[in-house]
């Protein structure tokens, strides 16, 4: 019997570490096996914590200059988000990270800091953190 064509979604869940403050999903178009989107979730312990998320397009080279970088500040209690995949990130990678505090450039003790240089700011106090490849899963499609 043969059924139209069905298109599903693959959820595929990795765990990178044993802290529950951050779990990274990453959910696969089954027909064609690329990642079309990132979840994100998880639980701020303190008044305030900080979300940075980093997207990185195929062959990027300069991490700094050639990557999607967002940050958000982030209330006690439990978050979610949800991050598209658009074509040029497919094969990419990305990295997610949340952290502590936040240190305005005019506070910042380190010799040279790019994030402060470009940015006004850096993070400090890693809380957890995930990386992964958006590279294409294979073997599985009939």
């Amino acid at each position: 019997m043969r059924f139209g064509r069905m298109v599903a979604l693959l959820f595929i869940t990795f765990s990178f570490c044993q802290q529950d403050d951050l779990k990274v999903e990453i959910v696969f178009d089954a027909d064609y096996g690329w990642a079309t989107r990132i979840l994100i979730s998880g639980e701020v312990k303190s008044d305030t914590e900080y979300l940075g998320i980093s997207l990185y397009p195929y062959n990027t080279i300069d991490i700094y200059m050639g990557g999607r970088h967002t940050q958000e500040t982030l209330p006690k209690g439990e978050f979610s988000r949800v991050i598209q995949i658009d074509q040029p990130l497919l094969g990419g990678s990305f990295e997610v990270a949340l952290w502590k505090n936040k240190v305005d450039k005019i506070d910042c003790t380190l010799d040279y800091c790019h994030w402060c240089k470009v940015n006004g700011f850096h993070f400090d106090e890693l809380i957890s953190y995930k990386s992964g490849l958006l590279n294409q899963i294979s073997g599985y499609r009939q």
